[in-house]
């Protein structure tokens, strides 16, 4: 008797006997918090106007902070607010005003611990961004 589940590697298998790519998954879930929105040009109010409410609460941390507890956004979705032409034009006359780059509001940040988050939050917001292209095609 034949089991009922499937394997899937046949499906990679048949997709290369029709020389059609293979589908890419859904890259893995990264967790965005406010600092890190912070260094990537978002202000208070271009987080409340942008993005829906955190999608997950962590505590915080820091002794100082330690009774608020932090606002987490997946990257998927702050991927996604990235993407809209609202955020972009809001983004640019953001800079433009404060006279800043984005390259300045992460000179200031001397925690290397910090930039590694940072690295891994950009890296986790570009594969979603480019996920989410791929599957608009």
């Amino acid at each position: 008797m034949r089991s009922k589940t499937r394997d899937p590697r046949s499906r990679t298998r048949v997709l290369r006997e029709y020389d059609l790519p293979a589908p890419r998954p859904r890259p893995r879930n990264h967790w965005i918090t406010k600092p890190i929105l912070h260094a990537r040009g978002w202000t208070d109010t271009a987080i409340r106007d942008h993005l829906p409410k955190p999608q997950r609460y962590r505590d915080n941390p820091h002794p100082e902070g330690a009774r608020h507890s932090m606002p987490l956004w997946r990257a998927e979705t702050v991927a996604r607010a990235e993407a809209t032409p609202e955020w972009r034009d809001w983004l640019e006359r953001s800079l433009r005003r404060r006279r800043k780059t984005l390259l300045d509001l992460t000179a200031t940040i001397k925690d290397p611990g910090f930039h590694r988050r940072t690295r891994a939050a950009d890296t986790a917001i570009t594969a979603h961004q480019k996920w989410i292209c791929r599957r608009r095609r």
